[in-house]
């Protein structure tokens, strides 16, 4: 399942990136309004994705759209407005869906550690104490180690993988229609 997962995104997943704000980290350029939209539209996505895995998976544990909010309350970022927009863009119908949308939420793990180091080194950002999500903390790894193994200890049909598969290809689309998001901030 995994190994499928992988190469089925794989294209999509750098095509989505590719645009995001996040770029801008890893080239110490980013603004702060950049920063504040990048938060906001991640916060948008995993925190409907999660939602929506939870419906099928009430054991699914993350945190991560509760430390974009933290950023964003810290920012003075309004996120609950927004998010009406996006809450019946995206839907998973049962675990099987689920699982394909957390194998997006919970890969972005290694992502978010190589953008954690960057941000200390991006100037506008300087004035910002603590960051919540990209924080660097190896535990925000565990999620997609525990996802890893509970994914490779159990067998999937054909029709289930290819499932899982095309809700995480709809999950980097989803991602990718937030990332289109555009409101403005000021610096």
């Amino acid at each position: 399942m995994l190994q499928t997962l992988r190469e089925q995104t794989s294209a999509l997943h750098k095509e989505i990136e590719k645009d995001n704000t996040a770029g801008l980290i890893m080239d110490h350029s980013i603004t702060m309004s950049e920063y504040k939209l990048l938060l906001l539209q991640n916060y948008l996505a995993y925190k409907i994705v999660e939602d929506e895995i939870k419906r099928f998976q009430p054991q699914f544990s993350t945190d991560k759209s509760e430390r974009l909010a933290e950023d964003l309350i810290l920012l003075n970022v309004d996120f609950e407005a927004p998010i009406a927009s996006f809450k019946g863009d995206f839907h998973c119908n049962d675990e099987i869906e689920a699982l394909g949308a957390a194998y997006v939420l919970e890969g972005s793990a290694m992502g978010g550690m190589l953008i954690a180091r960057e941000l200390q080194d991006c100037t506008n950002l300087a004035s910002i104490a603590k960051h919540h999500f990209f924080n660097g903390d190896r535990k925000n790894v565990q999620g997609w180690k525990e996802f890893m193994k509970k994914v490779n200890s159990r067998e999937f049909s054909a029709e289930e993988t290819q499932k899982a598969t095309l809700k995480a290809q709809e999950t980097f689309l989803f991602f990718g229609k937030i990332f289109d998001y555009q409101p403005q901030f000021s610096a």
